[in-house]
């Protein structure tokens, strides 16, 4: 009996750590509410207005007041993307690693003392504690980084509803002897890791093509890697054109990416879908996006032959001629193109949430 007390001891902290990491991440001013306010920072009166004459066009928000869009965008954040969200995805991780660590206790009773009502066949209790093992990992690096959604704790409920039937699944594939070590070891890896695996081995035993394999059309922007283009497919975000007009508030929530790292990807595609991968090739003349493409617009002036240039222009036109150089067309061809990027009202709206002045690049 002295072991029932440690063994339900033990099995108690695991489900406080499972649930730990969500419920800091909430209360914390460090977690939810700073990502929050990292967003509302980027949004005064002027980029509030475009913002919702953008994504809410039947919004009636004519004559409303500064005050009043800020207030309006506190109420439309809090119904869309509030802490509530987080209520039910937690009461579902709580029932299943409750019933979960419940399990384990009672099978290491009955291993241990024969005092437990039911014993879990090894290999299932190494492909519970696998699982367990990542989403508490996952659970706490993710609390560190700050990144923690609705959509991660539901991950982690559907992690625990697969841990066994995976582990027994895959340790099937290997010999015997080292079955229950191989649920364990598959049990520790991501989610979208063990859909790998799985697709592989499917592949491979049927001889068929993985519809998971080659580059994502996101791996073209500069800074979006192979994991940065997954996180954002896992929103519905595969394409450029998708990327280049989507709402960046929502996608920012819903990927949990940095705010002002969603509206330079965004801006990276508003001038991708002109110029298609030629955008590796405009970096180099500080054409990264859409924003700086309205920088060199505005600096360029009017007319790109004017004589007695300001430095200004004149650097901007020495990019220009280089750039269109590097692509291989006219000059003016490209400031053509540009200025069709600067004045597509997306861009102005990247522009504005950045602290530029529209009005200048407009004119």
């Amino acid at each position: 009996m002295r072991y029932d007390f440690l063994i339900n001891g033990v099995c108690l902290l695991g489900w406080i750590l499972v649930l730990w990491p969500a419920f800091f991440h909430l209360i914390s001013k460090a977690g939810w509410l700073s990502r929050r306010e990292k967003i509302f920072t980027n949004f005064a009166g002027p980029a509030l207005k475009r913002y919702f004459t953008l994504y809410f066009p039947s919004l009636k928000i004519e004559g409303e007041s500064d005050a009043k869009l800020a207030e309006r965008f506190k109420k439309h954040y809090g119904c869309h993307y509030g802490r509530r969200h987080f209520v039910i995805p937690l009461f579902l991780l709580a029932v299943i690693t409750g019933l979960g660590m419940w399990g384990t206790a009672e099978t290491l009773k009955t291993w241990q003392t024969q005092h437990g009502a039911f014993a879990w066949p090894p290999i299932i209790l190494s492909a519970v504690l696998g699982g367990f093992t990542w989403v508490v990992a996952d659970q706490l690096d993710r609390l560190r980084r700050r990144d923690l959604s609705p959509g991660d704790i539901y991950n982690g409920v559907f992690r625990f509803l697969i841990a066994a039937p995976f582990g027994v699944a895959l340790a099937a594939v290997a010999k015997d002897a080292v079955g229950i070590t191989i649920a364990f070891l598959i049990g520790v890896f991501p989610t979208t890791t063990l859909f790998t695996i799985a697709r592989r081995i499917a592949s491979k035993r049927l001889d068929a093509e993985d519809p998971a394999a080659g580059e994502r059309e996101l791996e073209t922007l500069q800074n979006v890697g192979k994991q940065n283009a997954e996180r954002f497919s896992d929103e519905g975000v595969t394409t450029i054109a998708e990327l280049a007009w989507t709402d960046p508030v929502d996608l920012a929530v819903r990927t949990n990416f940095d705010f002002n790292y969603v509206s330079d990807c965004m801006s990276q595609a508003l001038l991708a879908v002109y110029v298609g991968e030629n955008i590796k090739k405009l970096g180099l003349f500080s054409l990264r996006g859409a924003m700086e493409a309205s920088a060199m617009i505005q600096d360029i002036g009017e007319d790109i032959e004017s004589a007695n240039p300001s430095p200004e222009q004149r650097d901007a036109r020495t990019a220009l001629t280089q750039a269109a150089a590097a692509l291989n067309i006219d000059p003016k061809a490209l400031r053509y193109t540009l200025t069709a990027i600067t004045e597509d009202p997306y861009t102005e709206f990247i522009y504005q949430i950045w602290g530029k002045d529209v009005e200048k690049v407009a004119t």
